[in-house]
């Protein structure tokens, strides 16, 4: 009987071990196959609206490590190409003259002859001037105007390269050698007596503020690299220029 009980208590005391082993391993077993709410936060970060993977970059990366291809700027090539048919431009009526730019304020440095044919390399933002290149000069070049009746265009312009940027002239000075105060309009320039200004090539009236009216006492077109004497002013009365004058 003892030897009896001694049994029955072993069996349930394994039983019961038996039973929390189970357990134990049922709560396991759950927690491997269940995600932890980071996972499924992280899951579902990281799918699309449309249930695609995006392609995401890393955040931690070191942005030493990233390089970005520059994409190259485009250029426009000014020079015509071998297809562009020619543009020609033949002198008639007369010599033509050449300048420096494209304006009657530059300086004519050569000459096209009466019948000449020219070829024109690039034509001005400011329209009816043309760049040629000198026949008496290799190597420079100029520029002419087709505005007038002096020439005659063949092809056109519109294929040709245009220079939108030209380097301004160079202006002349203004010499007031009176012993009044003038003023030089359009620009309202004060000149004041047995003085000089400088100013850029252009069409300019001078005026003499010291006698009743203010009469103009010249007009002038003022081109490059020249100096222009006032000598008379108002009143009639000349002046000799002093040398030098102030400025």
């Amino acid at each position: 009987m003892k030897l009896m009980n001694l049994s029955l208590k072993s069996s349930k005391k394994y039983f019961g071990l038996l039973v929390l082993i189970l357990a134990f391993a049922s709560q396991a077993c759950s927690a491997a196959q269940s995600p932890s709410p980071a996972a499924t936060e992280s899951a579902r970060q990281s799918q699309s609206p449309t249930g695609e993977t995006p392609n995401i970059l890393d955040q931690t990366a070191d942005a030493q490590n990233v390089s970005f291809e520059q994409i190259p700027t485009p250029t426009v090539d000014a020079t015509p190409s071998s297809s562009t048919p020619a543009v020609t431009v033949t002198v008639v009526n007369g010599d033509l003259s050449i300048r420096t730019g494209p304006d009657l304020s530059f300086d004519a440095i050569a000459k096209l002859q009466d019948g000449e044919t020219v070829t024109v390399l690039a034509r001005s933002i400011m329209d009816g001037w043309v760049q040629i290149q000198i026949p008496s000069q290799a190597g420079e070049t100029g520029w002419i105007s087709i505005q007038t009746n002096y020439s005659i265009v063949t092809g056109n312009l519109l294929d040709l390269p245009r220079i939108d940027k030209v380097e301004w002239n160079v202006g002349s000075y203004l010499n007031n050698c009176t012993t009044h105060q003038m003023i030089v309009k359009p620009s309202g320039t004060i000149l004041q007596p047995q003085n000089r200004i400088w100013f850029t090539p252009g069409t300019y009236s001078v005026y003499d503020l010291d006698v009743d009216g203010q009469p103009v006492v010249a007009n002038l077109t003022v081109l490059e690299h020249r100096e222009y004497n006032i000598r008379k002013d108002g009143n009639g009365q000349r002046f000799d220029c002093p040398q030098p004058l102030q400025k």
